[in-house]
C-alpha cells in the first residue's frame, strides 16, 4: 500500500474462525486496518497474531452482533478509531441448532432471523450510510449453499435465512450501486 495513501478499512463480523477469520487476516497482511468482531477475545487476538501486523492495524471488538447496543459499540469503535470504512464483510451467522419443524419455538425462530437476517440487514444500513458520506464502499455478505436446497433436517430456518441473505444481497446492490457502493455475496 502507497504510504502517501489513506489506509483502507474493514469491518469483518464473525472473525474468530473459518472465513471470517481468513478474510480478516487477509485483509490485515493486505495492508488493511480491519475491525475483528466475534464473540469471544481470544480467537479474534490469535487472527491479529497470525496477521503479524504492527499494533494499531487491527481492532478487536468482542460482540454480540444481535444485540443492537452491542451492534452501536462496534460502529463507535471503528469510527473512532479509523475514522471510514470501505469494506464490510457481514460474514457472522450460524445454524444456532438443528430444530425439527415441530419443535419450533418463538425463541428459536427469533434467534435464528436475528442472527442471520436482522444483524445483516443493519449492518448493511450502517455501512450504507457511512459509505454515501465517503462516496464508495463495498459491502460483502456471506449466505450458504443452504440458500439454494433450502437446508436440510432440523436446518430449514437456517436455509431461509440465508436465502434473506442472497435475496436481498441482490436487490441492495442494484439500490446502492448509484451510491458507488458495490454489494456481493459469497
Amino acid at each position: 500500500m502507497d504510504p502517501q495513501s489513506p489506509r483502507k478499512v474493514a469491518i469483518v463480523t464473525g472473525a474468530g474462525s473459518g472465513i471470517g477469520r481468513a478474510a480478516g487476516v487477509a485483509l490485515l497482511r493486505d495492508g488493511f486496518a480491519v475491525a475483528l468482531a466475534g464473540r469471544r477475545r481470544e480467537p479474534l487476538e490469535e487472527a491479529v497474531r497470525e496477521a503479524g501486523v504492527p499494533a494499531g492495524q487491527a481492532l478487536v471488538v468482542v460482540t454480540d452482533i444481535t444485540d443492537p447496543a452491542s451492534g452501536r459499540n462496534l460502529w463507535a469503535r471503528v469510527k473512532d478509531a479509523f475514522g471510514r470504512l470501505d469494506v464490510l464483510i457481514n460474514n457472522a451467522g450460524g445454524l444456532v441448532k438443528r430444530t425439527p419443524v415441530v419443535d419450533y419455538t418463538e425463541e428459536f425462530l427469533a434467534s435464528v432471523i436475528a442472527l442471520n437476517v436482522t444483524q445483516v440487514a443493519l449492518f448493511v444500513r450502517e455501512a450504507a450510510i457511512v459509505m454515501r458520506k465517503q462516496g464508495k464502499g463495498n459491502i460483502i455478505n456471506v449466505s450458504s449453499i443452504a440458500a439454494r436446497h433450502g437446508g436440510g433436517p432440523g436446518s430449514v430456518i437456517y436455509g431461509a435465512s440465508k436465502g434473506f441473505v442472497s435475496t436481498a444481497t441482490r436487490g441492495w446492490a442494484k439500490e446502492l450501486v448509484k451510491d458507488n457502493i458495490r454489494v456481493n455475496g459469497l
